[in-house]
C-alpha cells in the first residue's frame, strides 16, 4: 500500500464514527461501486492482453 493509500485510509478510519448512519451506507456504496468498476477494468486489460 502507498503512502498515499495510508493517508486516505487513515482519513476514512477517523470520519466513519463520525458519520451518520444515512452517509456510512452512501460512502460504502460508493466504495462498492469504483470496486466493481475496478474489477471491470482489470478483466476489460487481461482480456486484451490474451487475444
Amino acid at each position: 500500500m502507498s503512502e498515499k493509500e495510508k493517508s486516505l485510509a487513515e482519513v476514512i478510519k477517523e470520519a466513519i464514527p463520525k458519520m451518520t448512519d444515512f452517509d456510512k451506507g452512501y460512502f460504502l456504496a460508493k466504495a462498492e461501486s469504483a470496486m466493481e468498476r475496478a474489477e471491470e477494468e482489470s478483466d476489460d486489460a487481461s482480456k486484451k492482453q490474451s487475444t
